[in-house]
């Protein structure tokens, strides 16, 4: 488990494993797994790959799976640990390539760059977030005719082209926030408040670079502060959609920007773009922005895995039609969805252990569930969360 402590005592009971076998990278959750989705618990590494798993393969259209990628939660964590003692010496190499020869064999059976979204979940100091990096493929901004353009009313118009969230400024940010997008963010209390500025830090997790942090984030020491907003109308009265290059970074607890993880993102983008294609392309700010959207934010201590999940889910539900920067999401969901999410997932988790189980007993097996750290996932969604 990922920065969090056993979210249960006791003797550990195999609840099921998703997808069962004989399918390939199946996920084994247990009673200390399901333990974690009682309020106030953290959610675990097991519940968030196994949500997003689900999502995946029950929830996507086909024709968005193809172009979707979601990475196991070991991933980045994986891409940014320190080096093992007895690991073959690459101190030649750029720390970039060493990065990259972590993870080089989680993308052996996918082109990251014929997907249109790959989702990064990241834990750091035992907080969740969520980054999208969107439309890799492209070298620039792509622009083409709104399929949803509704022409509206001159005064209409007028009111929409007069808002602020028409305007489409960039405005760089570095870690100091407008008066109005304070205003705009819940009222913490003082321990959340303290919570979120622990969170907040950039290099807070460790690696094997932690020397050259303040450099990386000095280098790239802004995103996109995002105050448009996600309003449908606003959507179908453009005449045109955009698609371009760019890392979202979609966090619950919002605070300072995590312009080290963007960074870190685009250089491992860039050499797998040299290991995969064989030609040098440069992913750096002004071909890929970093953009940290308005998402609605949690109330409490516990809930930034809930809405990590939530943030994929309703991006599979209800996919932006645009990416237009700046961006606000703070309507994308009714925040009362939440209070029932935890409910729904432990729900759904003994509604397939009790199917499976039904699977088992009218095949005669008695044993058939196993452990999927046996198997290699190779699965087009998750990636295996250890690499040799």
């Amino acid at each position: 488990t990922i920065g969090l402590q056993p979210c249960s005592w006791g003797p550990t009971v195999l609840l099921l494993v998703y997808p069962p076998p004989p399918a390939k990278g199946g996920i084994s959750v247990t009673n200390e797994d399901l333990h974690c989705l009682n309020d106030g618990e953290f959610l675990n590494d097991v519940i968030i790959d196994f949500y997003l798993k689900y999502l995946f393969l029950e929830k996507l259209k086909k024709e968005d799976a193809v172009r979707s990628h979601v990475f196991s939660s070991f991933f980045y964590k994986r891409l940014n640990q320190r080096e093992r003692r007895n690991a073959v010496d690459t101190s030649n190499l750029p720390i970039q390539k060493r990065k990259h020869n972590r993870v080089k064999t989680w993308t052996r059976h996918v082109d990251l760059f014929q997907k249109d979204f790959i989702f990064v979940p990241i834990n750091e100091s035992a907080h969740w977030y969520l980054a999208i990096i969107c439309f890799p493929g492209l070298e620039k901004a792509h622009v083409e005719p709104n399929p949803l353009y509704q022409p509206q009313t001159k005064a209409y118009s007028t009111a929409v082209s007069s808002s602020p969230a028409a305007d489409g400024g960039l405005d760089e940010l570095d870690d100091v926030r407008s008066v109005a997008d304070v205003n705009s963010q819940p009222q913490y209390t003082d321990g959340l408040h303290r919570i979120i500025e622990c969170y907040g830090t950039d290099d807070s997790h460790p690696s094997d670079d932690q020397s050259s942090c303040q450099d990386e984030c000095s280098e790239d020491d802004s995103l996109v502060d995002d105050c448009g907003s996600f309003n449908k109308a606003e959507w179908t009265s453009k005449p045109t959609i955009c698609k371009q290059p760019c890392i979202l970074i979609m966090d619950s607890l919002r605070g300072p920007t995590r312009s080290t993880v963007v960074k870190t993102l685009r250089e491992y983008l860039e050499v797998e773009w040299e290991v995969k294609k064989g030609s040098q392309r440069s992913f750096g700010k002004d071909m890929m922005k970093g953009s940290s959207p308005r998402v609605p934010q949690q109330d409490n201590f516990s809930d930034c895995g809930v809405y990590v999940l939530q943030y994929v889910e309703s991006f599979f539900e209800s996919p932006l039609p645009s990416f237009h920067l700046p961006m606000n999401l703070l309507d994308w969901f009714p925040q009362h969805r939440m209070k029932t999410k935890r409910d729904e997932i432990k729900e759904l988790i003994l509604k397939l252990q009790t199917q499976q189980q039904l699977n088992l007993e009218s095949s005669g097996q008695t044993d058939g569930c196993h452990s999927p750290c046996e198997d290699t996932l190779e699965s087009a969604d998750l990636v295996p969360p250890i690499s040799s």
